[in-house]
């Protein structure tokens, strides 16, 4: 296969990447490469293919290994890779090392960490344990880091204060800062609980106690995910051919639910007598029922006639709605037809339906609580960034001269 010359970058380009690096991890240069793209994108993990392959067999990134990497992939993983060149040769092609291996946590620590995230009730899936393994991995890190400089440190106040401080060095978000901190405190938590089998003194139980003490950081609160008019959701609906896609954009965008509640949902969840829909929440154990929307009731059922599962039945209703689907495809099919609508735009993605249908509620006059309650928010906080974000749209016009 021929490859498309690359164009060079001009020098405005150059100088505004002066301040990348010259020597990138990996992960450095693929992060760097992601900062533009959607965050449903899968550019990223084809361009970390191509730049290890080239690593692993000691080839210089350049057009060379480009044609030769792609030769017999299809077109669709050829683009990524090859926007990916563009982008490296625009940063002046700095050079690539690996990723420097994780160090092995200290048994004893890894031993902890693995047991708190096997018992702990409140990490369900497989996503949060993840996440708090990682957390809980760079804390003890930081830890075993600091011993071996002559410091003390421990689980403890002091040291998880110590931490806080060391992320926030790090420019580590807001955000992220407050999560790695979270994921500690429960674990001293956990710790505390299980003192007597752990063997642990009273002064190691005061230690742990003082890190509930420990403050995260002040996160200004901003409307990250954009939502869409009613015109807009409107379109969106009327668009799909395919009778599953139009069914889980309704589910999204008029019911507001999110990508994974979409998925767990059965047949048996669907009350089409009583209008009602029972949802499995993030993080729950139980479903809660929520107003079945005509509209959505409209789409649901047109997908089951074509699935050949209308009428429902008792016998039936274990079975899931939409069968084997994944959170990822959600995302994808989302973002299809906000692309062919022109409504793709940053901020815009399946979770902003959730926020279109809760926007769109409290536009109709739909009161808050009740918005509360229909999307499920823990606390009326969360559903009152709606009435925020209302404001703001209104405020030029409601303003008097």
């Amino acid at each position: 296969m021929r490859m498309k010359e690359l164009r060079k970058p001009d020098r405005a380009g150059q100088q505004g990447l002066g301040a990348m690096q010259s020597r990138l991890t990996v992960s450095q240069l693929i992060r760097y490469f992601a900062t533009d793209l959607p965050k449903s994108s899968n550019y990223p993990r084809h361009a970390r293919a191509f730049v290890e392959a080239c690593l692993q067999n000691s080839v210089p990134i350049d057009g060379v290994s480009f044609a030769q990497y792609t030769a017999e992939l299809p077109p669709n993983r050829v683009s990524p890779i090859r926007k990916f060149m563009l982008f490296y040769q625009q940063i002046g092609q700095p050079t690539v090392v690996p990723d420097p291996r994780v160090p092995k946590l200290p048994p004893a620590m890894n031993e902890l960490v693995l047991r708190f995230v096997r018992e702990a009730k409140n990490l369900r899936g497989d996503h949060s344990k993840e996440t708090y393994t990682k957390a809980l991995n760079s804390f003890f890190l930081y830890v075993d880091g600091q011993v071996q400089l002559g410091q003390p440190a421990s689980l403890s106040g002091q040291t998880v204060g110590d931490f806080v401080e060391h992320l926030k060095a790090e420019d580590y978000s807001p955000f992220t800062v407050n999560l790695y901190l979270s994921a500690v405190k429960q674990l001293a938590l956990w710790c505390i609980r299980k003192r007597d089998d752990l063997g642990l003194n009273e002064q190691q139980i005061n230690a742990l106690r003082d890190i509930n003490d420990i403050r995260g950081l002040a996160i200004e609160r901003t409307f990250y995910k954009d939502s869409l008019e009613e015109n807009e959701r409107r379109d969106l609906l009327a668009v799909p051919e395919s009778a599953r896609d139009l069914a889980i954009l309704a589910l999204l965008s008029l019911e507001g639910l999110r990508t994974v509640e979409v998925t767990r949902l059965r047949l048996g969840d669907l009350d089409f007598d009583r209008g009602q829909l029972r949802v499995l929440g993030k993080g729950k154990h139980t479903r809660k029922p929520i107003k079945f929307f005509a509209d959505c009731r409209s789409a649901i059922e047109a997908f089951l006639r074509e699935t050949e599962r209308w009428p429902l039945t008792p016998a039936r209703q274990n079975e899931p709605l939409f069968d084997e689907l994944k959170t990822h495809q959600i995302r994808y099919i989302v973002d299809k037809h906000l692309r062919q609508q022109g409504l793709k735009r940053k901020g815009m993605s399946a979770h902003s339906l959730r926020h279109t249908a809760g926007q769109l509620l409290l536009e109709s006059g739909v009161s808050l609580e009740h918005v509360q309650q229909h999307l499920r928010h823990e606390t009326l906080e969360t559903t009152q960034f709606y009435t925020k974000k209302q404001t703001q749209k209104t405020y030029l016009d409601q303003m008097p001269d």
